[in-house]
Order: structure tokens, then sequence, then C-alpha cells
């Protein structure tokens, strides 16, 4: 029986992986260079944008032959991706489903490589006042293995990995929660959505389109079947 829900926070509760991506991109437009989607989903739930698996300003400096000055333009590009930030909005289903998860008496838990005060900030910016049983971030290690945040966010909640159902928006996320041994349904936005989630438990086109009791019954939660 599913008695926890784990959210990543960016691109699933809040739609700030649309700006992530547009920022960059307004960002190499200023040197008449494009940033594709498909060459950008790699960065994507990775922690970050300029080192592991793509360093967006190397991917630059290959587009356009030269050389430019990295420290500047991540300013630049954070200076731009703060202003997309501020009107990134509560992404569909968000305020339903945890309003249910409340109601039947599931915790409800975030799961980030964000920082803990962007979290804040974010949620007061889409006026979401829900209080999380947990909320796990990476803080100064944007890096850090995010399975190893899922088990911090189990054992703070003291829930089985079995009894949990994570909700990610990119395959490094899914597969993240399952070496954590954590059920995922994949919820793909509008960078991820050509994405392959193939490792998923589920994929939701939206979390708008499902009661909470439907989602865990396509996750295989026998214990709480869908009402239709």
């Amino acid at each position: 029986m599913t008695t926890a829900l784990l959210f990543d926070f960016d691109g699933v509760v809040v739609d700030t992986e649309v700006a992530t991506f547009q920022a960059w991109r307004d960002t190499y437009a200023e040197f008449g260079v494009e940033l594709s989607l498909e060459d950008w989903l790699p960065a994507v739930g990775t922690g970050s944008s300029t080192s592991g698996a793509f360093d967006a300003v190397a991917h630059l400096e290959s587009l356009i032959g030269a050389a430019v000055d990295r420290d500047e333009l991540i300013a630049r590009r954070s200076a731009r991706k703060a202003e997309l930030y501020a009107k990134a909005p509560l992404l569909p289903g968000v305020r339903e489903r945890l309003a249910e998860a409340r109601r039947i008496g599931i915790a409800t838990a975030i799961v980030t490589r964000n920082r803990d005060d962007r979290v804040r900030t974010q949620s007061d910016l889409v006026g979401l006042d829900h209080e999380w049983d947990a909320c796990i971030c990476a803080n100064e290690e944007p890096t850090r293995d995010k399975a190893e945040l899922y088990r911090l966010a189990l054992a703070e909640l003291a829930v089985a990995p079995a009894d949990a159902l994570a909700f990610e928006d990119s395959p490094s996320g899914v597969d993240a929660a399952r070496r954590a041994g954590v059920r995922c349904a994949a919820v793909p936005n509008d960078v991820t959505r050509g994405a392959a989630f193939d490792d998923a438990t589920v994929v939701l086109s939206s979390l708008e389109g499902h009661s909470l009791a439907e989602i865990l019954a396509l996750a295989g939660d026998r214990a709480r079947p869908a009402r239709r």
C-alpha cells in the first residue's frame, strides 16, 4: 500500500524546466545560434547544465567556434533564468493531488537536487502553501546522486521503498527513483515529452488527468483501487 508520495520539484510541481531551457536558448540567441531540445535533454534532471552529461557553455563554444568568458556567460544566463522563474506557473493537477493525499493520510515529500530556499521561493510565487512531511534538497551538492536523496526521504518518513511512489519528469529522475527501489510515475513536461520513459512504472500526460486513486491504481497499488 502506498503511504508516501515523493515529488521532484522542477518540472513536476512548478514549470521551471521550461524556464531553465528557455534561459539558455535566449543566451545562445545572443550569439546567433540555437540550442536544440535534442542537445539539451541530457542535462535535464542532472542538477547542472554546465558539467556532467551536458556542458551548455562548451556546447555554445563548439557552435560559434570561439571561447567565451564562462563566468560572465553563466551570470547572464542566471539573470535571465531568474526572470523566467518569476513567471513559472504551478503545474496542472499538483494542488488537487496534494489535497487528496492530505485528505486520505498519505505522506508527501519533495525530493530535489535544487536548494531548499529555491523550493520555498517558487512555492510562494505560485501560492502553494502545502505542508510537506519532508523536503529533501541537494543544496550545495546539485549533482549529488539523486537515488541517495530518495533514500534520505524514505528514512525521514520511515517508509519502505515499496510503499512509496515518486513523480519525475526526466528519464534520469526515473532512474534515480528506480535505483532507490521506488516505483515512479513519469509526468513529462513540454521539455521532456519526447524522451523515453521505459523504466517508469506508469507515464502520465499530466497530474490533472487522473484522481490520486486512479494514479495509485495505475502504479500497481491494489489496496487503493481507482474510482471510476
